[in-house]
């Protein structure tokens, strides 16, 4: 094949994982948020408080545009939560989704500094991204385990989502060790020596 093509399509697949590690970054990240924000208000104590609260008035179910019956999944989704998580879980939980926060973000600004820069600060910037992306199929890994040991309503919630964000981040790792191998063995063999 020759030389301008393999050099055009390494810059089309850079170009391609930048875009994708952004998106895929801001969505892990609120995603990781979101959990973080769940395990730190629910709590056994809210969820009394809430029972105590939760009468599900008519005028708020109108206002709300739910029914009775809504209203009162809604608290068993609470109670799920609640039951089927051991007591370890919620730290743990609040640990991994802080990582995952931070990894993140990392990826996004790695992506970022590689869509301005070229050159040798590039290179070096694709290797990180590389390991953070690896970083990130491991954090996974970590989140699937964890969810494994809970109950069953509640493994059926994180179970599928973390094993989507498993093979998400396993491709972009895989990308990103793909086109940096390519960019090393170009610099290491210029054209016409190999």
């Amino acid at each position: 094949m020759p030389e301008h093509y393999i050099d055009q399509n390494v810059a089309v697949a850079s170009r391609l994982l930048i875009v994708l590690s952004i998106l895929f970054g801001v969505l892990f990240f609120a995603s990781n948020s979101n959990e973080l924000l769940k395990q730190g208000v629910l709590t056994t104590d809210a969820f009394a408080a809430l029972q105590a609260e939760a009468d599900c008035r008519a005028d708020e179910l109108e206002e709300e545009g739910i029914s009775l019956r809504e209203c009162e999944l809604m608290l068993v989704q609470v109670e799920i939560a609640l039951e089927s998580s051991p007591d370890w879980f919620r730290s743990v939980q609040q640990i991994l989704s802080a990582s995952g926060i931070a990894a993140a973000l990392l990826s996004i600004g790695l992506a970022l500094n590689l869509s301005a820069n070229s050159g040798s600060s590039s290179r070096f910037s694709l290797r990180i991204l590389v390991w953070v992306l690896g970083g990130l199929v491991v954090l996974d890994s970590v989140m699937f385990i964890a969810a494994l040991q809970t109950g069953p309503l509640l493994r059926a919630q994180y179970l599928w989502p973390l094993l989507l964000w498993f093979f998400i981040h396993l491709s972009l790792a895989l990308g990103a060790r793909t086109i940096s191998k390519n960019i090393n063995d170009k610099l290491s063999y210029p054209a016409g020596k190999f």
